[in-house]
């Protein structure tokens, strides 16, 4: 959902605003929980009746699946009481989420594991700092059920492979990834494979941090068909994945190798073209490619990429 799809909790806005009409108003508005499924905070920081609020929203709501959209900025130097509350309430209330986003620029309050499963959730979106992993690791400590098989969007930003649980909760439904995620590329392969019915993904592998290894990488081959369009940025070598990759619909791919000390994964990538008979309606890359391997992937893919210099090259 794009934030405009969420209600304001604003007096100036509706529902509220419709409930302030008159009595008559109050009553048909309270009674249409569809005007209350959906909220949206983005300030600087909750208030202590931000809990309450949620609350309301919550109960007008009935039975009807819920939205939320938490967007905290600047970063505070403490999480503060309201948002330990707030996110305590959600937490609680997981059953109700088919859309959760929470983008929160400062530490997060450490929390109780919620005993709550979630069973409709479809779209998650998080956004924490670096250093604060407790909100990932209790939702990703959710999402080890079965019951993740309702969710279709994931967007994890912010937490490292090393500290937070292994991603091995259910990705069967999955059609859009966005991960930026401190792991390396092995790791990226073994999700990709997960993601059966995956449409879209983007990858930021920001650093890894765990124990490198002399030996060959190889991924088992992974059959994604669905996949149309694929952005990858990577300190590591790309390689392993395009030996796995075994999609033809690929349309579109941009991929990035900032600061990378490896070449472009050229011959890998040109196996693949070859392997899937893959035709590309786009290809960016920003790395080391050379003049001739650009002419060469013209010749085999049917399309010359767009080139730029990756930063600090």
């Amino acid at each position: 959902m794009s934030k405009e799809q969420y209600c304001s909790p604003h007096p100036a806005h509706a529902p509220l605003l419709l409930a302030a009409v008159c009595a008559r108003w109050k009553s048909i508005a309270t009674s249409t929980g569809d005007l209350w499924s959906s909220l949206n905070f983005q300030k600087s920081s909750l208030a202590e009746n931000d809990t309450e609020l949620l609350l309301l929203w919550l109960e007008r709501s009935g039975s009807r699946p819920f939205s939320l959209r938490l967007v905290l900025e600047p970063a505070q130097s403490q999480p503060s009481a309201s948002l330990t509350a707030f996110l305590s309430t959600v937490f609680d209330h997981l059953t109700r989420f088919t859309s959760l986003v929470i983008c929160v620029e400062g530490p997060c309050p450490v929390l109780a594991e919620s005993k709550s499963q979630i069973l409709i959730l479809q779209e998650l979106s998080l956004d924490v700092e670096w250093d604060d992993l407790t909100v990932t690791q209790l939702l990703c400590n959710q999402f080890r059920s079965s019951a993740m098989k309702s969710l279709t969007y994931v967007n994890f930003r912010g937490f490292r492979s090393d500290s937070s649980p292994r991603l091995d909760h259910d990705w069967t439904n999955v059609t859009r990834l966005y991960l930026a995620h401190e792991m390396s590329v092995m790791e990226c392969g073994w999700i990709l494979s997960q993601c059966r019915r995956v449409c879209e993904a983007r990858f930021e592998l920001v650093g890894y941090w765990g124990e490198s290894s002399t030996d060959p990488l190889i991924l088992a081959p992974m059959p994604l068909e669905y996949l149309r369009q694929l952005e990858i940025s990577s300190l590591e070598d790309l390689s392993p994945l395009f030996n796995a990759f075994n999609s033809h619909s690929l349309h579109a791919m941009r991929i990035s190798l900032p600061r990378s000390a490896d070449p472009w994964p050229h011959i890998p990538f040109i196996d693949w073209i070859q392997r899937t008979g893959c035709r590309l309606q786009e290809l960016r890359i920003c790395g080391p490619v050379t003049e001739e391997e650009c002419a060469e992937i013209a010749l085999i893919a049917g399309i010359y990429p767009t080139v730029s210099d990756a930063p600090g090259m």
